[in-house]
């Protein structure tokens, strides 16, 4: 079979989980064998400290002249407009990949000359290397229209839906068959918009999460930002730094969330040498190397959770929150037969919650943490069966099959929504 994979973010950016999941699935597909293309943008999922053109230079790819901006064009009497951008053409695996070199990384600022050329590349696409099925991900609207454009043609689509918000029927006008990262967002759009979806976990590159066991000694906090619970991390490290200085704890830095801990006021972590930071790091394995306990306290529904799953994969118990998908993620609580600890948050909290959490609200995160830091044999067994779930449910063998046998199944003329009149 023949897929093309439609983006409106950069199909190689090192730092965005959902592009890497879709790269990570049309390799799998070049792998089994089928023909891949990806048609992408020079977009960056959330703000880099790099360029498009630091990006792709680190990846040894020939960067063609850009066009002034002053430079107009004038054709067949049409008003002037600024001159086609730059394409950029590349791989990733063995993919071969069309990269348009969009002007900025803001796409809430329409440009109406770069959509057009996105959608003449993949009119050029659509005609030369004839997909069998279009594989699009965003809501932006020349990823819509491109759907619309291949189901005019009787290409199969299929709709990634990796997060909240599509809850009107125009999203999937032109959606033969969507999926899902997770059984939590499946039902929530089943329940939000009468959506029929596929829940597919996302892969996981294994090669980058799998860490050495012989340094790991501290109760870590990946990403220090609201909606990943920081406050509650606040109060959880305040009571530990206090009551256990006996505990090292680690914050991993993302690179939007540095500095983040330093401003929340009531507490002062310099009283505590015990709490390190560190920067962000180039792959999980470089944090999980030092993890012996993962804290989860996301306070926003988490469409997946993948650094649950990648605690799980080296053997490391992950304590989470009850939000979103992160307790199907885990297996459930240890105490009935899952890979973790499975914690409150309190019901106020939100991401847009600015007061700490009590100390008698967090007391379920701090006993479980003690208690996995002074028993090792709870400890021994929990992370043998986080070790375990993980290989059953994330094993790069079973994900790769469940991936192509999804792809490869699908046919066209489906309707993932029974009536779309309401949109």
């Amino acid at each position: 079979m023949r897929f093309l994979l439609v983006n409106n973010h950069c199909i190689s950016d090192p730092t965005a989980g959902v592009t890497h999941s879709l790269r990570t699935m049309v390799e799998w597909l070049a792998d089994a064998g089928h023909a891949c293309q990806v048609l992408t943008t020079a977009r960056f999922e959330s703000p880099v400290t790099f360029t498009i053109e630091d990006h792709l230079r680190a990846r040894a790819v020939a960067l063609p002249p850009l066009p002034s901006r002053g430079r107009r064009a004038k054709q067949f009497g049409k008003k002037p407009r600024v001159a086609d951008r730059p394409v950029v053409r590349y791989a990733v695996g063995t993919v071969p990949v069309t990269l348009l070199l969009t002007r900025h990384n803001d796409e809430s600022r329409p440009d109406r000359a770069e959509a057009t050329q996105f959608l003449s590349l993949l009119d050029q696409l659509l005609d030369d290397f004839a997909p069998d099925q279009l594989i699009a991900c965003n809501g932006h609207p020349m990823i819509l229209e491109a759907m619309q454009r291949a189901r005019s043609r009787g290409i199969t689509t299929a709709f990634a839906v990796r997060g909240f918000g599509y809850y009107e029927a125009r999203y999937f006008k032109d959606v033969d068959h969507a999926f899902t990262c997770s059984q939590y967002l499946t039902d929530l759009y089943r329940e939000q918009v009468g959506l029929i979806s596929t829940p597919l976990e996302p892969p996981i590159d294994w090669s980058i999460v799998v860490a050495p066991t012989e340094s790991r000694a501290f109760v870590t906090f990946v990403n220090p930002a609201p909606h990943k619970g920081l406050l509650l991390f606040a109060r959880l490290a305040d009571m530990l730094g206090s009551r256990r200085p006996d505990i090292p704890v680690l914050v991993v830095q993302s690179g939007e969330s540095g500095g983040a801990l330093n401003g929340i006021p009531g507490i002062d972590f310099s009283r505590y040498p015990q709490i390190m930071a560190a920067p962000p790091v180039p792959t999980p394995a470089d944090y999980f190397a030092l993890t012996r306990i993962l804290l989860v306290p996301s306070v926003w529904p988490e469409p997946f959770g993948r650094v649950a799953a990648e605690a799980m994969i080296n053997g490391i118990p992950p304590l989470v929150g009850d939000r979103g998908a992160l307790p199907h993620v885990v297996g459930g609580d240890f105490a009935n037969g899952g890979g973790g600890r499975v914690l409150p948050i309190p019901e106020w909290m939100t991401h847009e919650s600015t007061r700490l959490p009590s100390e008698q609200e967090v007391e379920p995160w701090y006993e479980a943490v003690c208690a996995l830091w002074d028993d090792p044999a709870l400890y021994q067994a929990m992370a043998a069966r986080a070790r375990h779930l993980a290989e059953e449910r994330y094993s790069e063998d079973l994900s790769r099959r469940q991936h192509v046998e999804y792809f490869t199944s699908l046919k066209a003329g489906r309707r993932p929504i029974a009536s779309t009149s309401s949109d």
